[in-house]
């Protein structure tokens, strides 16, 4: 016995939902309410008798002031034990089955449980034995006023407990082992009988619930996915969009896109939400309206519940051969108490076991590394290590990298905002979406490959649970043949790159010819970037046009500008120092106008100033170094400095 409750109600007074911790005996003692027990509606009077099992709800409303006690207790069996005894257990299990009847010989009853729950409210030991001792009388009385009257005792339906329970809490994590321990039941014995009576396991109807409520959720609230996942029980939100995906058949972003458009989804599982005890549950459980199950009880009939009837004679044999257990004698609640006051002091919740999504399967992060490669994937070396990517992938988010991938023919479905704000690819991304810096947005696009050149550990992580991830470091390639040939091989599409490659040779070559016939042959060319109180001055290995003019054009960088400072990407100067760093004509980054920088006595007394030999560009053209805007920007400045040389 683990407690002896004495329970008062006032007129209208409700106790909420509350899920039996134990086995338990309810017997009235005054007055009337209604009380439901596991969705079961009972109009009960005084002398009134209900027994429900462990994991039952309970429910009560008062239809005037109502006295009730309430005794909670568990049982198990003593070893050793036949093998038999165990089977007949879990069959025929006492301890967990439903009824309620109006005794013939109520008196009795009652008394011994007021001297119960007198005992039990003691703090001596001795007293406790004795509470114990007449629970024994209480329930010897019970079974032979049952027996007397011919009655009949009935199993709950497993499954259907099962699916109220996980109905009420599949945000929470939810094992097939915490749901044996709730139900007195062991997990084999408990996905047996559901998959018997459902067609379903436990755990894939749990996914399945949880799917519903994630697409309720998508549709009807703007829940980020993160929100959305732990809501819904998996902690894990790349773990949680992986289960959606494979169970509802798109990403959930797309989901919700698709959706709200009015398009439709196959949900490829929801069919084993369908079955007919499923439906019942629904409608007994989320429903929560039971009026339809309302019924009197007159003295003396005695009702069954949903299940398998339960002979008497297996009944007793089984409750003479166990014992009741002696554990839980701590932390009782002894006086007289509210409707409220007692249910919160049993509420007992089953014991964790992992995060939400534990129920689910093996939740761990996808391991690049040890996929084995198949004709469809192939392993590539990363400043991350090895990573197992497709041979031919066709969904790639290329958060960097997008001219390149552009050039190859590659067609990207999503990238950086400001990688798609280059003037050069305005054409050519049609289709491409921007990821942002979001990973939830990458997430919902549900790449095969994403293309980055992050450093950060904890980002390559994120993105690398998503899907394989190969992390480019930047100025990793020294010229626009590394970079193409690279992603040429990454992509499995050497051909294309050897292609682009052709075209891009020749039409190079094409423009440093005709430069090179306008131009004088010492005619030199600086790139600069003004900065208001910052000068730079840039090599042939950065941007701003620099790899354009030095690299691929090969005209000569002024004086000043030593090989030693061709190596940096860029090198401050003063302003002071302008003229040693000017060459016959300017490439400049600015926002400004050239007006401005003929009016400034510095700047006014540079030939470039002078002779109107500056290219005035602004960050938005200059910044960008793809192999696309490269080769625009060779071309580009190329038709510029032939225009220049007429004049």
């Amino acid at each position: 016995m683990m407690d002896v409750r004495h329970i008062r109600m006032e007129f209208n007074e409700k106790l909420p939902a509350y899920d039996l911790p134990a086995s338990a005996f309810l017997l009235t003692a005054r007055g009337s309410a209604k009380v439901s027990l596991d969705g079961h509606m009972s109009m009960v009077r005084r002398f009134h008798v209900l027994h429900g099992g462990k994991g039952a709800r309970l429910e009560i409303e008062a239809e005037d002031v109502f006295e009730y006690y309430l005794i909670l207790y568990k049982a198990s069996l003593v070893p050793p034990f036949r093998r038999e005894l165990q089977l007949l257990m879990e069959r025929e299990n006492p301890f967990q089955q439903q009824y309620d009847f109006t005794p013939q010989y109520p008196v009795e009853l009652l008394d011994k449980v007021k001297r119960m729950h007198r005992e039990w409210s003691r703090l001596n030991t001795l007293e406790k034995l004795h509470a114990k001792s007449l629970f024994y009388q209480f329930v010897y009385e019970l079974l032979w006023q049952i027996q007397r009257q011919g009655l009949e005792t009935d199993s709950p339906d497993l499954s259907e407990q099962a699916i109220r329970y996980m109905t009420d809490n599949y945000q929470h994590n939810i094992t097939i082992e915490s749901l044996a321990q709730l139900l007195n039941y062991s997990p084999q014995y408990i996905s047996r009988k559901f998959k018997e009576q459902t067609g379903n396991s436990p755990i894939n109807f749990l996914i399945m619930l949880r799917m519903d409520k994630a697409q309720e959720l998508l549709l009807t609230s703007d829940a980020t996915l993160q929100e959305v996942a732990a809501s819904v029980g998996y902690p894990d939100m790349f773990y949680f969009n992986r289960m959606f995906k494979k169970h509802v058949g798109v990403a959930p972003g797309q989901y919700k896109k698709r959706k709200l458009a009015g398009g439709k989804i196959q949900y490829s599982a929801k069919k084993s939400l369908t079955s007919s005890i499923v439906k019942r549950v629904a409608q007994r459980y989320i429903g929560d309206e039971y009026e339809n199950h309302y019924q009197y009880k007159p003295e003396g009939d005695f009702t069954l519940y949903r299940g398998t009837k339960t002979s008497m004679t297996a009944t007793l044999l089984l409750c003479l051969m166990l014992l009741l257990s002696a554990c839980g004698t701590g932390g009782t609640n002894t006086t007289t108490a509210t409707a409220n006051g007692g249910s919160q002091s049993a509420n007992v919740q089953p014991a964790d076991a992992a995060q939400g999504g534990a129920a689910d399967g093996q939740q761990g992060s996808t391991n690049q590394a040890s996929s084995a490669p198949t004709e469809t994937t192939k392993t590539v070396s990363t400043v991350f290590g090895d990573v197992t990517i497709p041979v031919n992938p066709k969904r790639i988010v290329a958060i960097d990298y997008l001219g390149s991938l552009v050039a190859l023919g590659a067609n990207p479905i999503g990238s950086s905002e400001w990688l798609m704000q280059n003037p050069y690819l305005k054409d050519k991304i049609d289709g491409v979406e921007n990821v942002g810096d979001s990973i939830e947005k990458v997430m919902e696009m549900e790449p095969d490959l994403i293309i980055t050149l992050t450093g950060d550990q904890k980002k390559y992580e994120l993105l690398s649970k998503i899907a394989p991830t190969v992390s480019v470091p930047y100025n990793k390639f020294n010229n626009v043949h590394e970079e193409i040939n690279y992603f040429g091989e990454l992509l499995g599409v050497q051909e294309k790159a050897t292609a682009w490659l052709d075209d891009y040779d020749t039409r190079i070559a094409a423009a440093k010819a005709k430069v090179k016939q306008a131009l004088p042959e010492d005619a030199t060319v600086s790139v600069l970037e003004d900065q208001d109180k910052s000068i730079y001055v840039f090599g042939n290995i950065s941007g701003r046009g620099g790899r354009a003019i030095y690299e691929a054009l090969g005209l000569n960088p002024p004086v000043g500008l030593t090989k030693e400072i061709m190596k940096e990407k860029y090198y401050p100067i003063s302003l002071e120092k302008l003229g040693d760093f000017a060459g016959d004509y300017v490439v400049l980054t600015s926002p400004k106008a050239l007006d401005e920088y003929k009016s400034n006595p510095l700047w006014s007394q540079l030939d470039a100033i002078k002779n109107d030999r500056v290219f005035l560009w602004t960050e938005d053209q200059s910044w960008f170094q793809d192999p696309i805007a490269m080769l625009s920007q060779v071309e580009e400045l190329a038709n510029w400095l032939i225009e220049k040389s007429k004049s």
